[in-house]
């Protein structure tokens, strides 16, 4: 019994010291949209790599707001993901070392590539670089 309880006691302080992310790059990706969708802002958080946060950080300076605040603040719903809000399928996956790069494919033939990125043993969804490659999709 009392063995028991240690292995309970050390789950629990290990997945409190859990840094977020996901298993796969497949699964960053979808449990950052869950994590919006259900409004579970530090979920959300938790999925994004540490470039990432740097990003929302610099964009929140001089706002009253952390990164994360801003997140939230620009990030409220589905649509406002633009189309990772919408429904897709994954029609191709290339990895380079710790880097993924996803091609998502929506059901009216649109596609995007969303990067993930290995961090520790966690996959993050790699968002800055998602969204520079969507502006600048040329300027690889």
């Amino acid at each position: 019994m009392l063995n028991r309880i240690i292995l309970l006691i050390a789950a629990f302080i290990i997945g409190c010291g859990s840094t977020g992310g996901s298993d796969t790059p497949e699964n960053a990706v979808k449990n950052f949209i869950s994590a919006i969708k259900d409004r579970n802002y530090n979920n959300a958080w938790a999925q994004l790599n540490e470039s990432s946060h740097k990003y929302f950080d610099s964009k929140a300076k001089g706002r009253n707001m952390n990164g994360r605040e801003l997140m939230e603040k620009n990030l409220p719903n589905l649509k406002s993901l633009g189309i990772l809000g919408e429904e897709f399928t994954i029609a191709n996956k290339k990895q380079e070392e710790d880097m993924v790069m996803i091609t998502i494919k929506t059901n009216d033939g649109r596609t995007s590539e969303i990067f993930t990125e290995k961090e520790g043993e966690s996959w993050k969804l790699d968002f800055e670089k998602s969204i520079i490659e969507s502006i600048n999709p040329d300027e690889k």
